[in-house]
């Protein structure tokens, strides 16, 4: 038998992470860290494309869960402070259970990760990354399986069954999904630094002194019967020193989402590569014509994948960036000369031209009467997709990619001593201000020229 050991791994936003001998849970994670299913992970990016806006945004889903894992430990010790203080005894097996669910909570990320997402969706198969991991810890024929079921029977399906979960049911839903969780203390750190971004800093060891838990009130799932349709769950949130970290922490997310996430290039990629993926898509049904069409050998694990109606979990896992960039590589032969030109395009950093509607002011009434005049001159380019719009960017201080927003768990409270938790807003003029959400359309254009044509335009419609 293989002696147990103290690992350590470094990392630039925590410094050294340890995984302790004596820790049962530390040394099941880092078994966990070895699998293949967790592996994958280094082969897909934490921020998608953003690299073709930040070159030194290149870190990816690999490092970024194992940092979440790191803060989740944290957590759990301020719920158990939090707990002994109210006069109960912590969970331990929830515990573990929230804190191995951080570890894993992004093992169903695609490659380009809400990109691909959302041709999902858009193809009728409308998966989130949150099944997608679920699904593969539960699969039998997976290595992460024995491993959870070998630190405890059914710990499995609890660690499943807590990531898939959209309503809490106790505090420690809250490390893996609130307005203060694990993910959210790692990726505005991680992001920040790995992008250069100076703007979005978070005082992090100020809001951590400063967790408190309490209860809120949110609206009962609808499986639960009863006169109230509000319950009470407990969650996170600040004491009232940490309403100016507070603060900040929400203006560093706006901040990340207006300068990187919504970047107009980033914007402008992740639609070129979701059009590409479209077509290569629409052929993936023809076994006889696909590979000439998209250059792709036959069983290529994109024309598999697209094949399925139920795609199966392999096939999923097959897939990561790495795949995509070589896929990338080898349409730019593909006969149909769509799919070679967007590959070409993305190859070489080609990118469409954008057009962004604040150009002609900020008044919506000016933006909407453009955005008409546009999609009248450009019915048919926007039809073959020469011309795409992005009509559904939208920022605000709750925003995030690929979650709810409009949960009142994941909204930002800090607690008042005479009347409780209140939500941010009602203390914080700043942060109000910033909730609304800001709508923005976009128009990216293959040809330089008709994005020009508009703008030269623009000044004979006031």
């Amino acid at each position: 038998m293989i002696a147990l050991r103290t690992q350590r791994l470094r990392d630039p936003v925590h410094g050294l992470i340890v995984f302790e001998r004596d820790q049962a849970v530390d040394q099941l994670a880092w078994a966990l860290i070895a699998t293949p299913e967790f592996q994958r992970l280094r082969r897909i990016r934490q921020l998608g494309v953003a690299e073709f806006v930040f070159p030194s945004a290149t870190h990816t889903r690999f490092a970024h869960s194992i940092g979440v894992f790191h803060t989740a430990r944290k957590l759990v010790d301020i719920i158990r402070r939090e707990v002994r203080e109210e006069g109960s005894n912590p969970q331990n097996g929830r515990r573990d259970v929230a804190v191995i669910a951080a570890l894993l909570h992004d093992l169903g990320h695609g490659p380009y990760s809400h990109t691909f997402e959302g041709v999902q969706k858009a193809r009728g198969v409308g998966r989130k990354h949150e099944q997608w991991t679920a699904d593969i810890i539960r699969n039998k024929t997976g290595l992460l399986l024995p491993l959870l079921e070998a630190h405890r029977c059914g710990f499995a399906e609890e660690v499943a069954s807590l990531i898939e979960a959209e309503d809490p049911t106790d505090i420690y839903h809250a490390v893996v999904s609130s307005s203060f969780d694990a993910d959210q203390l790692d990726y505005l750190r991680r992001d920040r630094l790995m992008t250069g971004t100076r703007a979005g800093a978070i005082d992090f060891d100020w809001l951590m002194e400063h967790i408190r838990v309490k209860e809120i009130k949110i609206e009962a799932p609808d499986d639960v019967d009863g006169l109230d349709d509000m319950v009470s769950v407990p969650t996170f949130c600040l004491d009232s020193k940490a309403l100016p970290a507070a603060e900040q922490f929400l203006l560093a997310r706006y901040t990340l989402h207006e300068q990187v996430y919504f970047h107009k290039a980033t914007r402008c990629v992740e639609h070129m590569i979701a059009r590409l993926l479209r077509l290569v898509d629409s052929y993936s049904k023809s076994p006889g014509s696909a590979s000439g069409q998209t250059g792709l050998p036959s069983n290529h694990p994109l024309l598999r994948f697209f094949n399925s109606e139920r795609p199966r979990i392999e096939d999923y896992l097959a897939l990561d960036d790495t795949v995509m960039t070589a896929a990338f590589a080898a349409m730019r032969t593909a006969d149909d000369a769509n799919i070679a030109d967007l590959s070409t395009r993305l190859c070489n950093r080609n990118l469409y031209k954008t057009l962004d509607l604040r150009a002609f002011g900020e008044d919506a009434g000016k933006q909407t009467l453009w955005s008409r005049r546009i999609d009248r001159e450009f019915k048919e380019k926007l039809l073959s997709g020469e011309v795409i719009k992005d009509p559904n960017a939208a920022i605000s201080i709750y925003t995030q990619i690929g979650g709810d927003d409009e949960k009142v768990h994941k909204k930002l409270h800090i607690l008042d001593q005479a009347e409780g938790p209140k939500e941010i807003t009602r203390l914080s003029t700043m942060i109000e201000t910033l909730q609304t959400k800001r709508q923005f359309t976009r128009y990216y254009f293959a040809d330089e020229a008709d994005r020009d044509r508009v703008r030269q335009r623009r000044g004979g419609m006031r």
